[in-house]
């Protein structure tokens, strides 16, 4: 398991190890099958450092009963593999919430409507358009603020050298598939109702 780790981290590190970068990724989002929404990223810059903007967009409902719409925008601050600064602005149906995170002195102060804390050494979030930033104990959740305990496990299929990373932790589990270069392929989770949410590359 940790060769597998190791090969994925040193193709991940080939292909965002650029002076300078410019990357977007673009998916479908699909439950239980059904396009619901898309979500979009895209990433600049090189030499240890990235902006990241991402937008999320859903509309659909549960059991053809309860209407869900979703709308997210983040960005993201990265240098040397540590957030630096987060802006985040989310809207579930007509509830409005917002998070903004920034470094300090003691460490990251993440600053939501419900809380005012400082996480100290070096925070990341969910950055599943690179691998390698996903290896950690805890993860960021750039919307609501909760910072996360993980585990990371990764396997290669031998069939089609695909890398398959699973992010475990209280009440979530989320797969992401990578191709041979470490980039990202797609995202499956499931939903509290028992749905499965799927992102699929466009």
């Amino acid at each position: 398991m940790r060769i597998f780790i190791v090969l994925l981290l040193f193709c991940s590190s080939s292909l965002w190890a650029d002076s300078q970068i410019q990357r977007h990724w673009d998916f479908k989002v699909l439950v239980d099958d059904r396009e619901v929404g898309s979500h979009q990223f895209s990433v600049i810059g090189g030499q240890g450092g990235w902006s990241v903007s991402s937008t999320m967009e859903m509309d659909f409902k549960i059991l053809r009963i309860k209407q869900i719409t979703y709308q997210h925008h983040a960005t993201e601050q990265w240098q040397d593999g540590c957030l630096v600064h987060v802006s985040s602005h989310t809207k579930r149906q007509r509830k409005e919430t917002t998070l903004q995170a920034s470094l300090i002195a003691s460490g990251l102060s993440v600053i939501t409507e419900n809380s005012d804390r400082v996480l100290e050494g070096c925070v990341r979030s969910f950055a599943y358009w690179n691998p390698e930033l996903l290896q950690g104990q805890r993860l960021l959740n750039v919307e609501t603020g909760t910072y996360i305990p993980v585990t990371v496990s990764s396997k290669v299929s031998a069939q089609d050298n695909i890398t398959h990373i699973t992010i475990a932790g209280p009440k979530i589990s989320i797969r992401l598939q990578y191709d041979a270069s470490g980039d990202w392929l797609s995202l499956q989770t499931n939903l509290k109702t028992g749905a499965v949410l799927k992102y699929q590359r466009i």
